[in-house]
């Protein structure tokens, strides 16, 4: 016989519960929603007016003329003493001064065809040119086959 008074009492909570809810949400949507927005900016009688836009902002534009590029002449490289081949197996890397120490400048694959140049005093370094790309640095003479 308990099941009348239980049924009771859970709809008299249900109807609370549901009851503050809607005020809650009436109270939000109506109160505090409102004050969440941004004013609009104030506008005074004494505010500096914003300057005219040009009809044509485009035509206000003044673009200077691109410079054409001028192509320089490379100096001609001086004629190779000899051909040869890269016989190292990983390839080489050519570098900018006769220096194990010095900057990358290029390189050149194995078997590629390369022409040499110039040699170092001691003849342990020659420049080399890569015939494909035309790519010159220094690199060890043990590196290169002489054809």
């Amino acid at each position: 016989m308990r099941f009348p008074e239980t049924a009771k009492s859970s709809v008299s909570l249900a109807f609370s519960i549901g009851l503050i809810g809607s005020i809650v949400a009436i109270v939000w949507y109506y109160v505090i929603t409102p004050y969440r927005k941004q004013p609009e900016r104030p506008t005074f009688s004494n505010d500096l007016k914003a300057a005219p836009v040009p009809k044509s902002p485009i035509a206000a534009i003044k673009v200077p003329p691109v410079p054409k590029p001028t192509v320089k002449a490379k100096p001609k490289s001086p004629e190779a003493k000899y051909q040869g081949r890269v016989n190292a197996s990983i390839g080489l890397v050519f570098r900018a001064e006769p220096s194990q120490a010095s900057g990358s400048v290029g390189g050149a694959d194995f078997n590629a065809k390369v022409a040499v140049i110039k040699e170092t005093p001691d003849r342990e370094w020659v420049l080399v040119r890569n015939e494909s790309t035309k790519e010159e640095g220094w690199v060890r003479v043990g590196n290169i086959t002489k054809e």
